[in-house]
């Protein structure tokens, strides 16, 4: 699973008698800024829940602002560097900039914990599928925030809803193995992994194109890219078992040469994916093709069905079972202590 870095900030110095911040809670405010840019309390040094924590409980003490302090403090502005071009940074005199930023943070940080949850364990997959939903949030939450503003590329329209797209395939990508590990029957399984399929071929098409194109790791659009395969490749094999037990020999042959090409295809084009991918995918590939040679010498030998080809075949029936978390779910207080 893929997590997403953070961005750093620079130190920000905030004052009570200009800044027009309720008074009550500017000590606490103050005192959680300096935290965010402390030598050493950026980055993967700090445990992410631990982070996420302090990340929250500045962006709630910035709701207790009246009104933007940069408006009366032209010497006032806050610097943060993108989050996978760190050598970028942007400084902007607005404190819509500065929690679109946290916001962005807290997406981070909730990747990291979730691609760090052990899913065998139990309630792992679970818990990893919640955390997930809870970064799509965070980054669809900083995408709108930053719907007006430029050059920031991290978090431009295009990057959060990539970024929402990614948290949101991963999270069904647990909802499947949640679904194989319930036993739940080839057809309904085959939903889930279409559905995760199309979450990171949308993802992969968002990382192609400008103004995201070259702007992130070779190996993060290939990792998505294989994914997207592996998951096409995933329904039509668990979709091929339900038509099996159904006689549709025919289809069943079309629909595992679709998968079985999704796969030789994604190795020889997705290169730097993780090596486990390329062992999923072998399994699986090693799987349909046994599925494959019983269809066909069934076909053969019984059945005669016509084989249709696979550039002619109908899309996959999908079924999401992920959202994306609302701010408000993400601030809350329960939300936080239960995971």
């Amino acid at each position: 699973m893929l997590s997403v870095p953070e961005k750093k900030t620079a130190a920000a110095e905030l004052f009570r008698d200009r800044h027009f911040f309720n008074s009550a809670f500017f000590t606490d405010l103050r005192e959680a800024r300096a935290s965010l840019s402390a030598p050493g309390s950026q980055g993967t040094t700090q445990d992410p829940s631990s982070r996420r924590a302090l990340l929250l409980r500045y962006h709630r003490l910035l709701a207790s602002a009246r009104d933007d302090p940069c408006d009366f403090d032209d010497n006032l502005a806050f610097t943060w560097h993108d989050a996978f071009r760190p050598h970028l940074k942007r400084t902007a005199a607005s404190l819509r900039f500065e929690k679109a930023a946290v916001a962005f943070n807290v997406g981070s940080a909730s990747s990291r914990i979730a691609a760090a949850v052990d899913r065998a364990a139990e309630g792992g997959v679970k818990a990893a599928c919640g955390e997930f939903q809870r970064a799509a949030g965070a980054f669809r939450a900083a995408g709108k925030m930053m719907e007006r503003e430029e050059d920031a590329v991290d978090m431009g329209p295009e990057a959060s809803a990539m970024l929402e797209r990614l948290m949101l395939a991963q999270a069904q990508e647990c909802c499947f193995e949640r679904a194989l590990a319930a036993g739940t029957s080839p057809a309904a399984c085959s939903k889930v992994a279409k559905q995760a399929a199309l979450y990171y071929e949308e993802t992969y098409a968002s990382l192609v194109i400008p103004p995201l194109q070259n702007h992130f790791e070779r190996s993060w659009v290939s990792h998505i890219q294989f994914k997207a395969a592996l998951f096409n490749a995933e329904a039509s094999y668990r979709y091929a078992i339900e038509l099996h037990d159904k006689t549709e020999i025919g289809e069943e042959i079309a629909r595992l040469q679709f998968g079985i090409d999704a796969i030789v295809d994604a190795k020889r084009t997705a290169r730097g994916a993780p090596g486990s991918l390329y062992d999923a995918a072998s399994r699986l590939e090693q799987d349909m093709n046994q599925n494959l040679e019983r269809a066909l010498n069934e076909n053969n030998r019984i059945y005669l069905m016509r084989v249709p080809a696979t550039k002619v075949l109908a899309p996959l029936p999908a079924a999401s079972l992920v959202r994306s978390a609302s701010m408000s779910e993400i601030l809350d207080v329960k939300t936080e202590s239960d995971h």
